[in-house]
């Protein structure tokens, strides 16, 4: 009955916010115009070139290579094939939704099960340390330290999450005599792999296809949703929202005044995290609700994640659920990190790392790409010394 429904309710809402944007086209140009930017200023310099390479090196057969080596690691880990590091690794390090592009490349190359890809997708979607440590600490909220508390609340939320989806999953037998040999197991896939694979410009322009097909989908799910907030803000039904937020918080002992952030971030964790920054209440109380934010991610990134994984068998039940339990356990390691009162005279110093003025357009852009570009050999290099580590491990 309820599937049924579904789609009439769809129809409704899109008809709705249909005559919405004609009634205020504005606010429809504003919106959209914010969403340009945003997905044109950091989205694309930050995800875009990083899908080519990432659709390359897949191809090259390195994933796989990384994949034999760290498959000790990642067993007793996460319970997850060892091609699941590299996942982890740029889902970790080049933001939404990275996690669930490469998960889907894997499962599509039959590197992973379609349980271990759902288990994959709900805890490697992460905030960027570009988006934590620059934008949001010191962009929104002019406070540098506040980024590492931000950023280590976020990052071991959901490591706790991979690892206890691990823990509640079926094991395969760990089997000690099939990890002998690992590096030359890996050197010899790295090495076959091109073989069969194709020339280096059909290899080149279908990684570019499909990163800008994913691309594009991302900019225009972030442009629909900022338009939908400015809609919201605009009539009655965003304070809507705001009444059980204020309640909760209410409840739980914190200001009722960032009931906005709350109700705002539900939709689109950017706009909730700026509102976050600018109600009246201290310096802790926004830290809790913008680690919730983050791991809650809001609607429209979830909407993005969603949209990547359509088609390809992946459920994205898992990965909602995770939402909120990483927001939880996001919360709760925050609320641990700032008792301590030394560490909250920290959080009150002034910013001192210079940002790019939001009107440069291209040196914004560069900016960004440098940024995100420093994380990606960071994650790739931490690769290399975790697949040392593994080979040293094994032979004893």
């Amino acid at each position: 009955m309820f599937k049924k429904i579904i789609p009439g309710l769809s129809a409704l809402g899109a008809f709705s916010l249909l005559i919405a944007m004609l009634i205020w086209p504005g606010e429809t140009y504003q919106g959209a115009l914010y969403g340009l930017e945003l997905w044109a200023t950091i989205l694309v310099p930050s995800l875009f070139p990083f899908f080519i390479m990432t659709e390359v090196l897949l191809k090259l057969g390195l994933v796989q290579m990384f994949g034999v080596l760290l498959e000790p690691i990642m067993r007793p880990l996460f319970n997850l094939p060892g091609t699941a590091s590299f996942v982890v690794a740029m889902g970790f390090t080049s933001g939404f939704p990275m996690g669930a592009v490469l998960t889907r490349r894997l499962y599509e190359e039959n590197e992973c099960t379609r349980s271990e890809a759902e288990r994959l997708v709900a805890f490697t979607n992460n905030s960027s340390p570009l988006f934590i440590l620059v934008a949001v600490a010191v962009g929104l909220f002019h406070n540098p330290f506040l980024g590492i508390v931000l950023a280590c609340s976020h990052y071991l939320a959901n490591i706790l999450i991979g690892i206890l989806l691990g823990l509640s999953s079926p094991r395969l037998p760990f089997i000690k005599q099939l990890n002998k040999h690992l590096l030359r197991k890996s050197l010899h896939i790295l090495f076959q792999t091109p073989k069969n694979s194709r020339p280096w410009g059909l290899l080149l322009s279908e990684a570019i296809k499909l990163s800008t097909n994913n691309i594009c989908l991302i900019g225009g799910f972030v442009i629909i949703f900022a338009i939908l907030i400015n809609i919201l803000q605009i009539t009655s039904l965003q304070a809507l929202l705001e009444y059980p937020c204020r309640l909760l918080l209410s409840l739980i002992g914190l200001n009722p005044t960032l009931d906005a952030s709350m109700a705002t971030g539900c939709w689109e964790m950017t706009l909730g995290l700026k509102n976050t920054s600018l109600a009246p209440a201290a310096i802790r109380e926004k830290a809790l609700i913008a680690s919730v934010l983050l791991g809650w991610s809001g609607l429209s990134i979830q909407a993005q994640v969603t949209s990547v994984l359509a088609g390809s068998g992946i459920s994205p039940r898992l990965y909602y659920q995770c939402r909120l339990l990483q927001g939880f356990f996001s919360g709760i390691i925050t609320y641990i990190l700032t008792l301590n009162k030394d560490w909250l005279l920290l959080l009150s110093a002034p910013a001192f790392t210079p940002l790019p003025s939001t009107h440069h357009f291209f040196s914004l852009i560069i900016f960004n790409f440098l940024y995100t570009w420093q994380f990606f050999c960071y994650a790739v290099l931490s690769l290399f010394l975790l697949s040392g580590l593994s080979i040293a491990l094994n032979r004893h």
